[in-house]
């Protein structure tokens, strides 16, 4: 055989390896440095045999490539080729990776937190637990310009074809639009960067106008049309709901509801063809579906304008006086609540009327011992609050309510958000939310369930259930007013709701067990139906509350109008009349002061609470980063006084390190 043919079976071995070793793997530049060689000089045995001891014992993917499948033997009438078989070249060993669906998959530990997962406006990384609850950091950009300036007003969208109006006035309503709307297992809160926050990645909470206690765009289904005032809501299609700004979480408060378009004044028409307007309002968890009405699950307490009827579970029951205590507790056992009849003028909630809301709830210390399995009938017997109805002071062998908000800042639509897990329905409520589930079959001792398997419900929700979600609060209702007249008690042993009873979605990266953010409690929240209209009262207005009960602290009673009245001036308020349990009326409620306890209360006062509270949280939140980040004597720490850098670029620096 000639040159000319050696080269052109080298050749075709060559092409036959190019083929056989396909398109599956990405070759070395070493792998194809020796493909492209036309020949390679021989070398030592001693290499030779130590080449192949390696390839013996650890077979690669490189020598796949350059080694090929054995070729048909050749003709008889060419004889072999003299050129030598390259060496095989030695690759290392690919490690060896979950895929994308097997680490999306993986649910965070208590002692693995920094757990990756991708959300709808950004991606989460967080950081290391630490040895004390602290909230987390995330790697995030730093803060813009624009988002050091105040937030944009909301954008309103007018309905069409044809406008929304108000109901016998000139006013619309609009549909919010361009906004990071709650759903698919996420909270969103308007952001602000604010240079005297560097440690905490300079964001904290904002709102944009209007400012006060008012119904919240991102907390509604996308199909809730607004007033610009926020007060008023109204839906065209099936059941929708929205939550108010404001939670409440411990005390007495109360808020009011002016039915603007539902039953008529004359009642029920009979012969009404098609969906006709109603409306339904009460208090809603952060769990409770948008797209579904107030009452539907176990995570809200609704009312009925029809019949004017309670609404828990998508059961619906009626108003009842609670049962006095008697001094003979056996009898006491056998005696059920007083159910109410309702007047023939009460039987439907129509339009132009005005229900007044009341809840009630214990003091957060007591809730604490209730979701953490200490509770004792027996030694806690009072609902949580000292003598004068102020705030209790943990003793020195109780745990103190702690507040952790795991919040990451992202950018939606030029605005800035706090991104929150947020809480997702338990297994247990499931069930007990459920329509095969009959309560009655229950007794309070272990014996009935209900439920299949390991999710079966032993007993009713009482305050020492074996689940935490399924565990009540005692000197806990919710009572309910008709045009200022009290109607009765709608609910009591009101559902648990601080972690665990509320649990965050470990699916999205939450943490295990959860905390309290301080927005987890029970809110004010309207649902309409087909074009029901609902106007809202915190009793935070100049002209306070529309039909007060006589026991609300500083209602604002509209003085009459004389000729020479400044419009433009605050109206005059008056106090709650002596003696009606009002903390404002006579010398007694002057003395004792802020009494938040049992003294019912506007919601609108709790939203200037809540505002201090966030400020507050803010400033610790603070605080711990700057520990630790080392303090002023740490390298990091150093960065607070430096405003210069402006970026917090030591504190990436960090964040890049851990």
């Amino acid at each position: 055989m000639d040159w000319q043919d050696e080269s052109k079976h080298h050749i075709c071995l060559v092409n036959i390896a190019n083929l056989s070793s396909g398109p599956t793997e990405t070759m070395d530049e070493e792998v194809l440095h020796v493909e492209a060689q036309p020949a390679i000089a021989p070398q030592p045995e001693s290499d030779n045999l130590t080449n192949n001891a390696s390839f013996t014992n650890n077979t690669s993917l490189a020598h796949t490539v350059a080694s090929p499948a054995p070729t048909p033997a050749p003709a008889p009438s060419r004889p072999a080729s003299r050129t030598p078989v390259p060496p095989p070249v030695q690759r290392e060993q690919r490690e060896k990776k979950d895929s994308l669906k097997k680490r999306e998959a993986a649910a965070p530990t208590a002692n693995n937190a920094s757990t990756t997962t991708s959300s709808s406006l950004g991606k989460r990384k967080a950081h290391q637990v630490h040895a004390y609850p602290s909230p987390q950091r995330y790697n995030v950009p730093p803060p813009k310009a624009q988002d050091f300036e105040a937030p944009k007003d909301d954008m309103m969208h007018v309905h069409e074809p044809n406008p929304l109006w108000v109901p016998g006035e000139e006013r619309q309503l609009y549909k919010p639009i361009d906004l990071a709307e709650n759903k698919k297992g996420y909270r969103y809160q308007r952001a602000i960067a604010d240079p005297l926050f560097s440690h905490k990645q300079y964001y904290r909470n904002t709102s944009p106008k209007p400012h006060g206690a008012r119904l919240s765009f991102e907390d509604a289904d996308k199909w809730m049309h607004f007033t610009t005032n926020a007060l008023m809501t109204t839906n065209e299609k099936g059941w929708r709901m929205v939550r108010a700004n404001v939670c409440a979480r411990e005390g007495t408060l109360y808020y009011e509801v002016k039915i603007r378009k539902g039953v008529p004044a004359e009642g029920p028409d009979p012969a009404a063809e098609g969906p006709q307007p109603f409306v339904r309002f009460g208090w809603a968890r952060r769990e409770a579906p948008l797209d579904a009405p107030v009452g539907f699950d176990g995570y809200s307490y609704g009312i009925t304008d029809m019949r004017f009827e309670t609404m828990h579970r998508s059961r619906p029951g009626k108003f009842f006086h609670p049962k006095k205590q008697a001094k003979n507790k056996a009898k006491s056992l056998g005696a059920g609540p007083t159910p109410v009849v309702l007047a023939p003028e009460d039987q439907h909630v129509k339009e132009g009327d005005v229900i007044g809301m009341e809840i009630q709830l214990p003091s957060l210390s007591l809730q604490q011992k209730v979701v953490s399995g200490v509770y004792n009938p027996a030694v806690d017997v009072g609902d949580g609050f000292n003598d004068i109805n102020a705030p209790p002071i943990p003793g020195p062998d109780e745990q103190v309510p702690d507040v952790i908000r795991d919040r990451i800042p992202v950018a939606y639509k030029g605005n800035s958000y706090f991104e929150i897990i947020d809480h997702v329905q338990t297994r247990p409520m499931e069930v007990y939310s459920d329509r095969t589930t009959n309560l009655t079959t229950l007794s309070t001792q272990p014996g009935a369930t209900a439920g299949a398997g390991k999710d079966t419900i032993k007993q009713v929700p009482n305050p020492n259930h074996e689940h935490a979600p399924l565990r009540t609060l005692p000197h806990s209702a919710i009572r309910v007013y008709k045009n200022g007249k009290p109607i009765g008690t709608a609910f009591e042993n009101l559902l648990a709701f601080l972690p665990p009873a509320s649990q965050p979605s470990k699916q999205h990266g939450a943490r295990e067990g959860g905390f309290d953010d301080a927005m987890t409690g029970y809110f004010p929240a309207i649902s309409c139906f087909f074009g029901g209209t609902a106007e809202v009262n915190f009793g935070d207005g100049k002209t306070g509350f529309w039909a007060p009960p006589a026991h609300i602290r500083n209602t604002k009673v509209p003085v009459p109008v004389r000729e020479h009245h400044d419009s433009t001036q605050d109206v005059e308020m008056r106090d709650a009349p002596p003696g009606s349990g009002g903390g404002g009326g006579g010398e007694r409620g002057r003395q004792q002061g802020w009494r938040p306890g049992k003294e019912c209360r506007p919601v609108g006062e709790r939203y200037k609470e809540q505002v201090a509270e966030d400020v507050v949280y803010d400033v610790i939140d603070e605080v711990d980063f700057f520990v630790q980040d080392g303090g002023y004597e740490g390298k990091a720490g150093q960065g607070a006084l430096d405003a210069g850098e402006g970026s917090g670029g030591r504190q990436r620096s960090r964040l890049r390190e851990e």
